[in-house]
């Protein structure tokens, strides 16, 4: 009996590594060799593959292992240029401030300097704040409004705080209320109470949550005006509004769980993308810039690991509409070597070593950046459903990555991003 378990699990262990080694012969005779990431670098000859990977997908995904990923900002400054320049895309949203970013950006006066202004008070402070990021934020976006052809700038997170929130979020609701004469709006419960805390939210940390009690309370108040304004008004970008202050305060007073945060945000994240592709840009090409982990497809179903597989991580909401996944390539970034900064921009970090069999080390030392298509693998392979390591962020997870990203850009020797002087 002993001896048929044995055999049965060398023989299981056979059968994963060769499952496995199908994923690593694969890129080992696919992987596409990038020439360079500099934003300068305008001959895209190098990055027709990618192109050709995307084909009329009208949404491209593209992630960060951290916020602080240097030569990962200069990859996807180049690889935006490349896709607003060759494949007609036309808007670039962000993992920043939904209410913001969409109802500030048309005020904005196109130019480097006020462009500058803009993004640096109302994106997540590394990014407007590197050197790495500059050329594409002040030079390239500002250039093509005077083209026929502009870059948008968007955004799709619940998050709020930042400049143009904090100065106009609470007037935009109450201006929206009043015109559709919302009996509320005459309610003494509504000037004393709803429009302060909308205000309390841009000052969102509390040190303990008897502190935040009154984010519940409005929740289930914007969960009353939303029933009152009835469905007919949810395609609003005022109504959107609401529900991301409401899950915005949702999220806030359970920060210190993070499952339970993340899951609030990036449903909402999910919901807000979903108003950017079917109402404001219904004929649009959009880039979605946010962090690897947003952007993951089927987590819930191919990492191993049970934190990630239980947040409902905004591109596996987005992607569980058949028309969303058929439109959509999502590219995942990854290194192997080098350093890194945190969220804040503020302490360099090594990065991991490879580990032992991983995704990085199947590939050559002599690449210094590269692409692998996960889509046409599953395409070769529909039934492959093993794991690997790799590392989607700046740490090792398991996980059948080629389910998780349409494809990978794979930078050997990660920088980690420089402070704008």
């Amino acid at each position: 009996m002993i001896r048929i378990l044995l055999v049965s699990f060398l023989l299981s262990i056979s059968l994963k590594g060769f499952g496995q080694k199908k994923a690593e012969e694969y890129v080992q005779n696919h992987l596409v060799s990038i020439k360079s990431i500099s934003p300068d670098s305008t001959d895209y000859s190098d990055l027709e593959a990618i192109g050709a990977a995307i084909g009329t997908s009208r949404i491209v995904m593209l992630g960060e292992q951290s916020h602080g990923d240097g030569a990962t900002m200069l990859a996807k400054s180049r690889l935006i240029k490349y896709l607003h320049e060759k494949k007609g895309f036309n808007v670039l949203a962000f993992e920043a401030d939904f209410f913001a970013l969409n109802a500030g950006w048309g005020n904005v006066t196109k130019n480097s300097g006020a462009i500058k202004d803009f993004f640096r008070k109302n994106l997540h402070g590394v990014w407007p704040s590197n050197k790495q990021c500059s050329e594409l934020f002040y030079s390239y976006i500002p250039t093509t409004y005077q083209t026929k052809t502009p870059l948008e700038v968007s955004g799709f997170d619940s998050q709020i705080g930042y400049h143009f929130s904090n100065s106009n979020l609470k007037d935009s609701i109450d201006f929206y209320l009043r015109r559709n004469r919302h009996t509320f709006t005459k309610t003494n419960r509504y000037h004393n109470e709803f429009l302060p805390n909308i205000e309390r939210l841009k000052n969102w940390v509390g040190k303990d949550k008897e502190s935040r009690e009154w984010m519940i309370g409005l929740a289930l108040t914007i969960d009353t005006v939303l029933a009152q304004l009835g469905q007919q008004y949810s395609t609003d970008f005022t109504y959107l509004a609401l529900e991301n202050a409401r899950e915005f305060a949702n999220q806030l007073y359970v920060y210190e769980k993070s499952v339970s945060s993340y899951n609030i945000r990036d449903a909402q994240m999910a919901r807000n993308l979903q108003w950017l592709v079917d109402s404001k840009y219904p004929n649009g090409k959009i880039i979605v810039w946010a962090a690897n982990s947003h952007i993951m497809k089927n987590a819930d179903t191919a990492l191993k690991a049970k934190r990630d597989a239980s947040i409902n991580w905004m591109g596996t909401i987005f992607n569980k509409n058949s028309r969303n996944s058929a439109t959509t390539y999502v590219i995942g970034f990854n290194s192997r070597d080098g350093q890194y900064a945190n969220n804040s921009g503020t302490k360099v970090m090594p990065v991991g070593k490879p580990f032992k069999d991983g995704f990085e080390t199947w590939i050559d030392d002599s690449v210094s950046y590269g692409f692998i298509d996960w889509k046409k693998f599953r395409a070769l392979q529909p039934n492959y459903s093993e794991t690997f390591k790799m590392k989607s962020r700046q740490m090792y997870s398991t996980g059948n990555w080629s389910d998780v990203f349409d494809g990978i850009f794979y930078i050997r020797d990660m920088t980690p991003v420089e402070k704008l002087k």
